[in-house]
């Protein structure tokens, strides 16, 4: 009977006193387990992890594939970890079965920064540090200044690289004078050897220490059995290295060190400019760039001695400051709640949707969503200025990878497999006819092929896009979204709150006058909800009452989406809301009876109709004239909750009689929107964000619109500021403008490669100026995308906005 591989590993481990992990004796203490032999702890931890992952196979491609951590973790080394107080300051969200971290490390290459969920249950908070370390990736923990900007590892190691880099160049250079005014003298000869030695010497910090990076990147590469960039860079180091020590020690010659230090120093000079051009363009964004939350700050106390609101940035939210979140609303920071019984739905943070019960005093975490009656909290800690935003691109909804960004990822992999096989071409080639030659070609083919300038011009054209457009009240999720909204072939609108909306309409009450209690219970349901029309019913209920806190809170209380308010206040059941909502009480609910733009409010009491009121609504700015723009290039269509007796205003408006649906539950549209998609079509769907986040997150690309307080809604790709939905036919043709700027950036990256390989296989290119031009080439296709796109921005959104307001269409004639 054959012996499978993972056994027959094993044997022969056990055998030799092997790791079965990376393959070194188990000198120092030998472990056992799972069958096999392991020479520490961290290689112990990398196989169960594999073997957890059912990835058993991995051991099966090449005998001990792994790589040892040299250096492991002391037992104590994060030990602090256990105590409570350390981890209430690391801890982004915790409960009893779910704790999230982030930690940094060198996992990624941008942010060196790395998310993690565990159940504390299973794996404690320390125990998670010590893995990561053990597998070579331990985190950098600051927990007295977590949230501190600060300069990390990665990057002073950098500049200190550059600083042995430069002293080593200028001082080779310095020693190389002889070499180029030799003049074929004994002195001179007995100088040139003396001085080819010395810059042996100095060129061994520049290989051991300032392109380790690029070494290690491609030493592990080829282990791991794949190619990245760093693989033909090293080869062209390497490749004068040797060839230079060769050169020292045998023949006597001066060698070209000062040609591999400057190689190296302008290498690292380049990535250098290329982060800091990275970071200039804030292409990684805090929650600011992405949309603006705010948040009810209680201020003031009149003299009935209740707090009155104000409006603030949630960047301006101290810990200590009291805030104030209703239904439906986001908790953008860590509190303790002063006022009112939290049912917090976290799904946006673990995925699951079912409320948790938070009675007072107890603490709530950013990121979740108040489902009952206003609480008011108390801020604990500042908001972190990444952790909602990474919420946001994190989410279960986020869509997939734009193909442009999938072409450029494929293109670069395969690029470098070329450019090794024209590089040994080359070196075959000139070894026959002139091998100095053969060297430098080799050394320049290696080094000016970059695909680098092919990966950065996606995420630097959209990652510019997204913060203009964010300037012009329109916040996208991320560079994915804009990608999607150059494809839309079908625009998909909501009516309240989308098309229309209420202002400064005139409201009215129509039905049995109301009672005191009931005036007061319409107060108190409105006052705790958020929705547009409860704000708008408040401050017609009493002139300034959006600011006041007072109200009494009701003993139980829901907000149905789609449907309204129910709420039970002094032992009366109340219920306010569509007539549907309200028409299985009593028969008495009556339907519109004439005003096409009003939107109604129903309400009953103790299971009793009482009457409805009546808010005048109007199109937004600008919306006829947006209809206009969107029609000859979109399929557009309507899915609105309310009754049909608008339905000629809005056959007015988009000039069409089809694709105009009316009662339709959050269900139906996001059936409706499933179905488009079904078809072959690319949608985007454009709601309030409060009754349309299924069809928001069912669509290819969710715009939520904000109207006065601006709400946070995860569901949605990007969101909207709605006094600029006039313009959102210009932020389409931005979207478009942008994809053609990537493309034609595409273009850009190979001519300039193909004009680099064309002289470096002659050899006429020296690998000093190959490594100048390498990251020029990148600087140059990033910043042709930047200008780019700025000019974009200036016709499509500064032109745009500098029309002025638009007529409003009435929607009554």
């Amino acid at each position: 009977m054959s012996q499978s591989p993972d056994k027959a590993a094993s044997t022969k481990a056990d055998i030799d006193g092997k790791c079965f992990h990376c393959g070194d004796h188990c000198t120092e203490e030998e472990i056992t387990a799972h069958g096999h032999s392991f020479c520490c702890h961290g290689c112990k931890s990398v196989y169960e992890l594999l073997s957890s992952c059912g990835m058993d196979s991995y051991y099966t491609y090449a005998d001990n594939p792994g790589i040892k951590q040299l250096k492991a973790p002391s037992d104590e080394a994060f030990a602090y970890l256990d105590a409570p107080a350390v981890q209430e300051k690391l801890l982004d969200f915790r409960s009893d079965d779910l704790h999230k971290v982030r930690f940094t490390s060198r996992v990624n290459f941008v942010k060196r920064e790395a998310r993690f969920s565990y159940d504390p249950r299973e794996l404690s908070l320390r125990r998670l540090a010590e893995q990561l370390a053990a597998i070579g990736y331990e985190p950098e923990l600051q927990v007295e200044n977590a949230s501190a900007k600060k300069t990390s590892k990665q990057a002073r190691r950098l500049i200190h690289q550059i600083g042995v880099a430069g002293f080593c160049f200028g001082n080779i250079m310095l020693l190389s004078l002889p070499e180029y005014l030799h003049s074929g003298s004994a002195p001179d000869e007995r100088y040139r050897f003396f001085f080819g030695m010395v810059n042996l010497v100095l060129s061994l910090p520049v290989l051991l220490f300032s392109a380790k990076d690029y070494l290690n990147s491609a030493w592990q590469a080829v282990v791991q059995k794949r190619i990245n960039l760093d693989v033909p860079i090293s080869l062209g180091i390497l490749a004068l290295w040797i060839r230079s020590t060769y050169e020292i020690t045998a023949l006597g010659g001066g060698g070209y060190m000062d040609s591999l230090a400057a190689l190296v120093f302008f290498l690292l000079v380049g990535k250098w400019f290329q982060q800091k051009t990275y970071d200039s363009l804030s292409f990684e964004r805090d929650y600011k760039s992405y949309f603006p939350v705010s948040v009810q700050r209680l201020v003031s106390v009149d003299e009935a001695g209740h707090h009155t609101e104000e409006a603030c940035g949630i960047e301006e939210l101290r810990p200590g400051d009291l805030f104030r979140v209703r239904s439906g609303e986001l908790i953008p920071a860590d509190a303790m709640i002063t006022e009112g019984d939290g049912a917090i739905d976290y799904s946006f943070v673990t995925g699951e949707s079912e409320p948790v019960g938070v009675p007072r005093g107890e603490k709530v975490f950013a990121g979740g969503r108040q489902t009952g009656a206003s609480l008011t909290l108390e801020a604990l800690k500042a908001v972190n200025q990444s952790y909602l935003t990474g919420l946001w691109n994190d989410d279960a909804g986020q869509k997939e990878v734009h193909r442009l960004e999938a072409f450029a990822d494929r293109t670069g992999r395969r690029f470098t497999y070329a450019i090794l096989l024209i590089a040994t071409a080359t070196t075959l080639y000139w070894l026959r006819i002139d091998s100095s030659i053969a060297w430098n070609a080799l050394s320049a083919v290696l080094i000016i092929a970059c695909p680098c300038a092919l990966a950065l011009s996606f995420p630097f054209a959209f990652g510019s896009a997204v913060r203009y457009l964010g300037r012009h009240g329109f916040y996208l999720k991320n560079g994915h979204a804009l990608g999607k909204m150059a494809e839309i072939t079908d625009i998909v609108f909501d009516k309240t709150g989308t098309l229309t909306h209420s202002g400064e309409a005139k409201t009215s009450y129509e039905g049995t006058p109301l009672t005191a209690a009931e005036k007061e219970a319409v107060y108190t349901m409105t006052s705790h909800s958020a929705h547009p029309l409860s704000r708008h019913l408040l401050r017609h209920l009493q002139p300034g009452a959006a600011s006041n806190v007072a109200a009494p809170r009701p003993s139980t209380y829901s907000e149905l989406t789609g449907r309204g308010i129910e709420a039970e206040i002094n032992g009366t059941l109340y219920r306010l809301g569509s007539a549907v909502f309200i028409a299985g009480e009593s028969s008495s609910a009556h339907l519109n009876d004439g005003n096409p733009m009003a939107a109604e409010i129903h309400f009953s009491s103790g299971g009793e109709y009482r009457g409805k009121f009546l808010v005048q609504k109007s199109l937004r700015p600008g919306t006829q004239d947006l209809m206009d723009r969107l029609r000859p290039k979109y399929g557009l269509a309507l899915l609105s909750g309310d009754n049909d007796a608008s339905r000629s205003v809005m056959q007015r408006l988009f000039g069409q009689e089809e694709g105009l649906h009316f009662n339709q539950s959050p269900h139906d549209k996001k059936r409706f929107l499933t179905a488009m998609r079904n078809d072959g079509k690319v949608s985007a769907m454009i709601g309030d964000g409060l009754n349309d986040a299924g069809a928001l997150s069912e669509s290819d690309l969710g715009i939520s619109v904000a109207d006065d307080v601006f709400r946070f809604t995860p569901a949605s790709d990007a969101i909207l500021d709605s006094k600029q939905f006039g313009r959102l036919g210009s932020h389409f043709d931005f979207a478009n403008g942008v994809l053609k700027v990537v493309k034609l950036s595409f273009v850009l990256s190979f001519l300039y490669n193909g004009i680099g390989l064309f002289f470096a296989v002659q050899g006429l290119l020296e690998p000093v100026i190959a490594a100048i031009l390498m990251p020029l080439s990148s600087i140059t296709v990033v910043g042709f995308v930047t200008l780019a796109t700025g000019w974009l921005s200036r016709r499509h959104l500064s032109n745009s906005a500098a029309k002025g307001e638009i007529k409003t269409a009435s929607l009554m004639t």
